[in-house]
Formats: structure tokens, sequence, C-alpha cells
């Protein structure tokens, strides 16, 4: 596809083609999370019932309860 210079999809469309693509998660998880929707978490989270309860994208933890 051509591109004007000023168009701001022509970045992407160079970055898309210098990289190849590199760093998509084609061959990692095949689903997004039910609670966030992050295409590649790297980890899913999930309580005693085994029902998600977010991934490494919406779930952090931290030493005060607020």
């Amino acid at each position: 596809m051509i591109y004007t210079n000023d168009d701001p999809m022509a970045v992407m469309a160079m970055e898309e083609d210098r990289t190849a693509d590199y760093g998509l998660c084609e061959d990692s998880h095949d689903e997004a999370c039910p609670v966030c929707g992050a295409e590649c978490p790297e980890f899913y989270y999930m309580d005693e019932d085994e029902e998600c309860i977010g991934c490494s994208e919406c779930v952090y933890r931290t030493e005060v309860l607020f």
C-alpha cells in the first residue's frame, strides 16, 4: 500500500516492514485476558475455583491495601 509522507499510518507500515512483526505473540497464548483484554500477557492469575482474575498486565503486587 502507498502512503503519503504526512499519513500517520506510514510510520507504522515502515516499522512493521523493518521489524518483520518481531515481538508479536503468535506462538504464545491464543486468548486475550478476559479481565482487561490484553492480547499477549506473560501470565494469567487464577483463584482457587480456577477462574481467571487477571493477567500480568492488569494484576500487580502491592505492600499496602488501599
